[in-house]
């Protein structure tokens, strides 16, 4: 992967969504935050700027978590804008990454969430060229240099293990951009592929859902590979959420069993221990199931 150190950088686009979610009654913002964290945020609310397209993220699809599945929607909408944020450059081949997404229901990309997406560009336009916005960022900008340098030893070890997650599984990933932002949920994380480098993007930088998050992209593949194992056996896990069983059809068997899957590799890779073969592992992992 790229050698340069690795750091938490602005993606304007997302900042610009969580400060619109934010105008929009977005609640999740002040979970495990300080006092002061809360009351510099709210130096930046507009009265009445509440923008009606934001304050429909919010679903109620899944109980833990309100704005799954489109606030990450959004997030993963925002890289196919072109570079003046005012049309889809590519919108077919977005939707199809959606509509091919094992963790979304059906439900929750019908032609509903067509329709709303669509009108993604002019609400992002219309906040990257406010003016509080811009001052927003100033002070976001610098809450983040202050977290890199708080968490620079953090950051440090999350390198090595992922340059490992790399090395051991032959990842295509080259490059690792991590987005902390202080008004997304501490507890939502997001990974993001754009060409071969790997997003990350959360309200707070935690190893251990960065390493969770990244696995999934290696993960994938190979649940894909032993499907058929997989719907004969239809292993169920109960710590997990059941959002994450989808409808309970094949499509949330999956699912529920690549996030079991991940959830196990990543205690092994915070405790140093990289398993040489992938689709061994998670063989094993079924057959315990």
């Amino acid at each position: 992967m790229d050698s340069n150190r690795l750091l938490m950088t602005q993606i304007p686009k997302i900042s610009a969504i969580y400060y619109g979610l934010f105008q929009s009654g977005y609640n999740y913002f002040s979970i495990e935050r300080s006092r002061e964290h809360i009351a510099l945020l709210h130096d930046f609310i507009e009265e009445g700027s509440s923008v009606a397209f934001f304050s429909e993220a919010s679903q109620n699809t899944c109980d833990v978590y309100s704005y799954w599945p489109r606030a990450c929607i959004m997030e993963a909408a925002s890289f196919y804008l072109n570079d003046n944020n005012m049309t889809f450059r590519d919108f077919g081949t977005f939707q199809r990454k959606i509509m091919s997404a094992g963790n979304i229901s059906e439900k929750e990309r019908d032609d509903a969430l067509w329709n709303w997406i669509s009108n993604l560009p002019t609400a992002l336009s219309d906040i990257l060229s406010n003016e509080l916005f811009s001052k927003y960022m100033e002070w976001e900008k610098k809450w983040i240099a202050e977290q890199n340098n708080i968490h620079k030893q953090e950051l440090e070890l999350i390198e090595r293990c992922l340059d490992c997650c790399v090395n051991q599984w032959q990842s295509p990933v080259q490059s690792i951009q991590i987005c902390i932002n202080p008004i997304k949920c501490v507890y939502s994380s997001d990974y993001h592929l754009v060409d071969s480098c790997f997003i990350f993007s959360s309200g707070a930088l935690r190893t251990e859902s960065i390493i969770h998050e990244f696995l999934h992209h290696m993960v994938h593949p190979a649940v894909e590979q032993q499907k058929e194992a997989i719907l004969m056996r239809r292993p169920m896990n109960k710590q997990l959420d059941n959002s994450y069983y989808l409808s309970g059809d094949d499509a949330g068997i999956i699912n529920g069993f690549e996030e079991t899957v991940v959830r196990v590799l990543t205690e092994k890779v915070m405790n140093g221990a990289y398993p040489r073969d992938l689709l061994s592992c998670i063989k094993t992992i079924l057959e315990e199931s």
